[in-house]
């Protein structure tokens, strides 16, 4: 081996020290490189994690034009509000608050309601003949000349035959509404269930009656008086009947036999 050969030779060992020393320092570089990378990347996660924290309502940024939804909660979502979502086609995440249902039987148990209070029924009566007797007149909503009072009126009842002095009976439960006299003698009103109304007119002995008193179905109220201020000149009831102030046709309503 000649001298420069012998040089060369003592030069490896520390060429390789060299390279060795380059690779460990290109090795922590990348080490401490990476663990900084993982620290940024955890760091930015649990901002978005923080930043998207859950809310039970909806939250408004600095623009108040600008909305921006609520991240859906933990609450349970009912049957009915799932339902609703599916037949509209969205889907809504804030919670949903049932409106209250209406209270039946407000009269029940209620301190604003006086004891003696009357509840009106809202099904219709059943009705009965106030005399038994056939049909004189029956019901016209067209305009009829009146010979006595000499003029054109409707009959806005029917008149039923009936002898004078005959009891006249309620046909339904009710109160007695008004006492009048008109120009065919005594007039009872009574109001009933459901809107009705019935009108008796050639009434005598009504004296015992007071209006706001309450009368049952079959209750005696007066007696056939004479027969005046109609073209019927037999003896009977002048009978009307009203749904909701409305005048009807009291056949409609009044037993067939």
């Amino acid at each position: 081996m000649n001298q420069e050969q012998k040089k060369e030779a003592r030069k490896l060992p520390g060429f390789y020290i060299a390279l060795c020393c380059c690779v460990l320092v290109i090795g922590v570089a990348g080490y401490f490189t990476e663990a900084h990378n993982n620290k940024k990347a955890s760091s930015v996660i649990s901002n978005e994690v923080e930043q998207t924290e859950a809310t039970e309502t909806p939250v408004f940024a600095n623009d108040k034009n600008k909305y921006v939804p609520p991240v859906p909660t933990s609450v349970p979502v009912t049957s009915e509000e799932t339902t609703a979502n599916a037949n509209s086609g969205e889907t809504n995440s804030i919670p949903v608050v049932s409106q209250p249902q209406a209270v039946e039987d407000y009269a029940v148990d209620n301190p604003d309601v006086e004891e003696n209070a009357i509840t009106v029924s809202s099904e219709q009566p059943a009705f009965i003949m106030p005399v038994n007797g056939n049909i004189l007149e029956g019901y016209s909503d067209k305009l009829i000349y009146n010979e006595v009072l000499s003029d054109w009126r409707t009959h806005n009842g029917i008149d039923i035959s009936a002898e004078k002095g005959c009891s006249v009976q309620s046909v339904a439960e009710g109160v007695i509404e008004s006492i009048s006299e008109d120009a065919t003698g005594g007039c009872v009103v009574i109001s009933h269930a459901a809107g009705f109304t019935t009108k008796y007119m050639g009434l005598d002995n009504v004296e015992n009656l007071a209006e706001g008193n309450e009368i049952n179905s079959g209750e005696v109220i007066g007696t056939i008086g004479d027969s005046k201020g109609e073209n019927t000149k037999e003896s009977h009831l002048h009978f009307e009947m009203a749904k909701d102030n409305v005048s009807v046709n009291p056949i409609d309503f009044l037993p067939q036999e």
